[in-house]
């Protein structure tokens, strides 16, 4: 196109026809004007296809993740509210009518745990490679945001539970019965049992100087009081973590 309004451009000249000459050399730059404009618009169109494409493989990959988190602090949310409603009843009146292999496996249940160790892989990819900024919904990528955020929350719990426990509450429950009798309640695969290790019996009254003890008595309070902090936490970040799998899902395109 532009060597056939060259070839007119210079047959103009040779005729001395100017202005026929300027109108067409005009019509010239229009038309590479137009050229280079839809060329930008083709390659605008062709990234934006390519960082929607993108878009939508990161939210499908951070839902999947988010599923699995959703699973793994369920388990654990279960196991940490089992050990709650121990701590709860080993702190009732009625403690000291409990046989001793009732106080041995709630002792045991009170005492066991789990933390949650999220799996922020893709997440953390995300923000790395800055693919965080091609999620077009601002409200999804604020509640992202917050995620680091609730994950040190129960963290900081997690850890003043554990060291509660490893440090205070568990020397403290063996001066008075023997370790081996909680294993039942550690032993979430059946590890212990297979090795036949059996309780120690020991005189009821260790059972009844255990409950007497008001430094016990506090140790098991600060179990349940530092249980209720993190079940609560947990269920809060369990509500969170659907409440974004369910706006990652409304973003996923399945078309």
């Amino acid at each position: 196109m532009i060597k056939f309004f060259r070839k007119i451009r210079q047959k103009l000249l040779s005729e001395n026809k100017f202005s026929r000459y300027l109108l067409y050399a005009i019509g010239e730059i229009f038309l590479v004007v137009i050229g280079i404009l839809l060329a930008l618009q083709i390659n605008n169109w062709n990234s934006f296809q390519n960082d929607r494409e993108i878009e939508q493989n990161v939210l499908k990959s951070l839902a999947n993740e988010f599923k699995i988190n959703l699973t793994e602090l369920s388990k654990d949310h279960k196991l940490n509210q089992a050990s709650l409603d121990a701590g709860y009843a080993l702190l009732q009146e009625n403690r000291t009518e409990l046989s001793s292999s009732e106080v041995d496996s709630l002792i045991g249940t009170a005492l066991n745990y789990a933390t949650f160790d999220a799996r922020t892989g893709v997440f953390d990819e995300t923000i790395a490679s800055g693919k965080m900024r091609l999620i077009q919904n601002d409200s999804l990528k604020t509640l992202l945001s917050l995620w680091t955020g609730k994950l040190k929350d129960l963290g900081e719990d997690a850890i003043i539970r554990r060291d509660h426990i490893v440090h205070n509450a568990s020397p403290l429950f063996r001066k008075h019965i023997p370790y081996r009798n909680f294993d039942e309640a550690y032993d979430r695969n059946d590890y212990l049992r297979e090795l036949r290790i059996n309780p120690i019996k020991v005189p009821e009254s260790n059972y009844a100087e255990f409950f007497s003890s008001l430094e016990v008595d506090g140790a098991i309070y600060e179990i349940y009081l530092n249980q209720s902090y993190t079940t609560s936490n947990e269920v809060t970040l369990l509500r969170y973590i659907e409440q974004v799998i369910r706006m990652l899902e409304s973003n996923i395109n399945n078309h």
